[in-house]
């Protein structure tokens, strides 16, 4: 049975229908398992919404990311340019 969590997750239900990359990593010990729990927390935060690790992985790169001020002060300081191979 699905435990209902009252908690709110950084990454938000993601549409499968996004467009997906290819994504090759290897995981092993702690973080392998923190990665499980983290899908299944996914999923059940999401009503039973399964996704793929290949479809949540980027999408926790992007929270990161976005979350990271070190980074966003260092973007920002770039004479407002977006850094090489970026979308911004």
């Amino acid at each position: 049975m699905a435990r209902t969590s009252t908690n709110s997750l950084a990454i938000t239900r993601i549409e499968t229908e996004e467009k997906t990359t290819d994504l090759r990593l290897r995981l092993k010990g702690k973080l392998a398992v923190d990665l499980a729990d983290y899908l299944r927390a996914y999923s059940e935060t999401n009503g039973g919404h399964a996704v793929d690790l290949d479809q949540l992985v980027p999408h926790m790169l992007a929270a990161f990311i976005e979350a990271d001020r070190g980074f966003q002060t260092w973007r920002r300081s770039a004479n407002g340019k977006a850094p090489a191979g970026g979308t911004r």
